[in-house]
């Protein structure tokens, strides 16, 4: 890509995947980072799953201007919704290269576990039901982001993060020899 093309990074994943550690790895080069979560939790320190209305609003803003001023910027989604994907589409709109990197679990109850871990060490709630809604959602959410992305990188975060599967300009360049299986719907979706 053309290194004067503005650059819009997705890090999705279910909660508890690990998207904020893998962004805070990359901030360098990747440019602002929008994460509704953490604006919910700069606008309601005692209560930020009251503020997610306002943080929604308020990242919705900042994108906008970011994107008016072709800046690089980078989005922390559970791609549960349709927010990333309308700003995926507004971004590619204005020219934007769509780069994203989805994290998943070996499955929901690692998802759940890990948010429970980090809720002891004083990181946000999420309730279980709603992680268990979202794990399905994020996955089916991840085959419109595939035909939007110029470049996708699908990471498997149970162990450790690993790269197994590589999407360019909606062709699958890079597939580990055993996929986990929850990655295996998406996968199959560039097999003939």
């Amino acid at each position: 890509m053309n290194s004067s093309t503005p650059a819009m990074t997705i890090f999705a994943g279910t909660n508890g995947a690990g998207k904020s550690t893998i962004s805070l790895q990359m901030r360098d080069w990747i440019g602002t980072i929008i994460d509704p979560d953490q604006i919910a939790k700069q606008l309601k320190p005692e209560d930020p799953r009251g503020a997610d209305l306002s943080a929604g609003r308020e990242a919705v803003r900042r994108i906008r201007s970011l994107i008016k001023n072709k800046d690089n910027f980078a989005v922390e989604t559970t791609l549960s919704g349709t927010f990333a994907l309308r700003h995926m589409q507004i971004a590619k709109d204005h020219h934007y290269n769509i780069i994203m990197y989805y994290i998943g679990l070996q499955d929901v109850q690692m998802h759940i576990d890990r948010v429970a871990s980090r809720v002891e060490q004083g990181g946000h709630w999420i309730a279980e039901e709603d992680i268990r809604w979202r794990y399905g959602q994020s996955l089916n959410n991840l085959k419109p982001a595939l035909s939007i992305a110029d470049q996708v990188t699908i990471i498997d975060n149970t162990f450790e993060p690993e790269i197994i599967a590589e999407v360019e300009q909606h062709k699958l360049i890079f597939c580990a020899e055993n996929p986990p299986e929850w990655s295996k719907d998406t996968l199959a979706l560039f097999q003939e």
